[in-house]
């Protein structure tokens, strides 16, 4: 139910049934809050706060608990707001979106479409959505790939900053996976008709381009970085 009106008032959600899988997520995603609606009580979920602290994530909790103690531990541990059951969710928007901005986020545009191309990638969904084309479902950090591209549109991104923006590491712990995830945005973008796609610039990392076919005019579009990197013309 939390999922599903968060979706809808244009937040990305991705649900977790068991701290394992949390961790799993927030490992190869890199959130930019956990909301944990879990037993406060037990140790585990309050290691895993001091552990989302140390990570530098935010963490929200949602609780069955009311009592003082429960709500002072999680903040002790990192936890940026706690409220207890029963929760408004208009509430809960309002004060999610308060620990949103205390941290790193995206700078989302107010509406909740951009253009990628001839096709619309749709925040709420992540889904790309070309001309006569099937939607196309992207995962976090495909979205997050993509909006990165899309808002240096025609300039080269490094990889470090993929790593760093994307998945929230250093780049050289993830280079093969920044390749990885550009490889299946590649695709995606070719399934979903966009008249994009993403640029290998050999020792620096990648760029959004329009389409092989009009190699010319991406050329044009990317010629101050060509006189500043050789290496590009010759990807070119």
């Amino acid at each position: 139910m939390v999922s599903a009106y968060l979706a809808q008032h244009g937040w990305i959600v991705d649900a977790a049934t068991s701290l394992v899988e949390a961790r799993r997520q927030i490992e190869s995603q890199r959130p930019d809050v956990v909301l944990i609606a879990l037993d406060v009580g037990s140790a585990d979920v309050l290691a895993f706060l001091g552990e989302l602290k140390l990570d530098g994530v935010e963490s929200f909790v949602i609780s069955d608990s009311s009592r003082v103690l429960d709500r002072i531990a999680c903040l002790e541990r990192g936890a940026l707001d706690y409220m207890a059951k029963p929760v408004d969710l208009r509430e809960l928007v309002l004060r999610l979106k308060r620990v949103w901005r205390s941290g790193p986020k995206a700078n989302l545009p107010p509406n909740m479409e951009i253009s990628c191309g001839v096709a619309t990638l749709d925040i709420a969904s992540r889904v790309l959505r070309g001309p006569g084309a099937r939607p196309v479902l992207l995962t976090p950090s495909e979205f997050r790939l993509l909006y990165l591209l899309l808002r240096n549109e025609g300039r080269i991104v490094e990889r470090v900053v993929i790593a760093r923006d994307v998945l929230g590491h250093s780049e050289a712990n993830l280079s093969r996976s920044v390749d990885v995830m550009v490889s299946k945005l590649r695709r995606k973008l070719g399934m979903s008709s966009s008249g994009r796609f993403v640029r290998n610039v050999r020792s620096e990392g990648y760029a959004l381009v329009r389409d092989e076919r009009e190699r010319t005019r991406a050329a044009a579009l990317l010629a101050p970085d060509i006189e500043s990197n050789p290496a590009f013309a010759d990807e070119l």
